[in-house]
């Protein structure tokens, strides 16, 4: 996967925070219900005690004619853009005292890759994509990955399990620390218990439509993770599943 060097990752220090993570948009392709269920839950967990964080946590666009796959029918990238400035600028309304970070996804990484590959000698002119999304005129934060208290971390993920749950154990592994991530589609809560101590990876869901074009009946699952911290430590993580706009 390329990298853009542009974007930096970084680290936060919460004491007390409600923290929503939505991941894989993949707009123009979204379902609707499921991100009103998600945009309510974000303006919902205002209400919460200390401190609210939202992390979209990559794939919030899909650069879908920029992909190396076949192509049919699909929306330009500017297309794109707007329809995801509008989708931030709802998140940001729904939660209007809330830090808000867009953590990058392979998707997102689209657009440089497909430069490099077609156009190397203008790579130098290219922004990165948070900059042409211009997310800071919604006061959010764009960035690579995400340390929380040195012990949380939250990445959009790249490695792949057949089934929920090996993604998370992956992860983690690799990670050596709790943390969440998406990029699979799929929920999942894995927890494990090393050297006396408990940690624990989410698998985030998605909020895109669950009928593809690509693919039939796709083991995936809509919905997003919370993270409640308290004293500056994870004392509740959970994934919640949406069905049919509705949280269960």
């Amino acid at each position: 996967m390329i990298r853009n060097r542009k974007i930096e990752d970084i680290d936060i220090q919460l004491k007390d925070a409600t923290i929503i993570i939505g991941s894989d948009v993949h707009i123009p392709f979204q379902d609707d219900k499921a991100v009103d269920a998600f945009i309510k839950r974000c303006s919902e967990s205002g209400g919460a005690s200390g401190k609210q964080v939202i992390i979209l946590n990559g794939d919030v666009i899909d650069m879908f004619m920029l992909s190396r796959f076949t192509k049919g029918e699909g929306r330009n990238p500017m297309q794109e853009i707007e329809m995801c400035r509008d989708f931030l600028s709802r998140v940001r309304k729904a939660a209007p005292k809330a830090d808000i970070y867009y953590v990058i996804g392979n998707h997102e990484q689209r657009l440089e890759k497909y430069v490099l590959t077609k156009a190397p000698e203008l790579a130098s002119l290219i922004e990165d994509v948070f900059s042409i999304i211009k997310v800071k005129d919604f006061d959010i934060k764009g960035c690579g990955s995400i340390t929380i208290n040195d012990n949380l971390y939250i990445k959009h993920g790249t490695l792949l399990g057949n089934k929920s749950g090996l993604s998370a154990i992956k992860e983690m592994e690799n990670s050596y620390m709790s943390g969440a991530s998406g990029h699979t589609h799929r929920l999942c809560k894995y927890i494990a218990r090393k050297s006396g101590k408990k940690f624990f990876w989410l698998e985030t869901g998605c909020l895109c439509d669950m009928n593809p074009d690509y693919m039939i009946f796709p083991n995936w699952q809509q919905g997003f993770a919370e993270i409640r911290i308290e004293n500056g430590k994870a004392k509740k993580a959970e994934v919640i599943e949406i069905e049919d706009g509705e949280i269960l």
